[in-house]
């Protein structure tokens, strides 16, 4: 096998009809309602933030302050709307006392 093969764009193509049956087994489907469905790692951080927040007696704006966020991305964030960086994982739990990897476990 050549390793040094030269990789083509249509290596990596979907045709066109694989990206319309894609789009047409999930397109009825919205972001919220998928959610409601599956306790994604998001609804999970979501969760876990609002309950140690509500521990703390804290609003999201003294959260966002003690993380260094805007109030609005850490209501985001607590919505499960909001997609969020690892960074921004650490910063919170930080604020909160606990562990990125206490933010992401399912307590179910």
């Amino acid at each position: 096998m050549d390793l040094a093969r030269k990789w083509s764009k249509s290596d990596c193509d979907l045709n066109t009809a694989d990206a319309k049956d894609a789009s047409e087994d999930y397109s009825h489907i919205s972001m919220e309602r998928w959610a409601d469905t599956v306790h994604t790692a998001r609804q999970i951080l979501a969760e876990n933030i609002k309950a140690l927040r509500s521990q703390k007696d804290w609003s999201q704006e003294a959260l966002a302050f003690e993380a260094g966020l805007h109030r609005t991305f850490v209501a985001h964030v607590e919505r499960g709307v909001r997609n969020i960086s690892i960074d921004n994982i650490e910063r919170l739990a930080t604020a909160l006392g606990t562990t990125p990897g206490a933010l992401l476990a399912d307590r179910d």
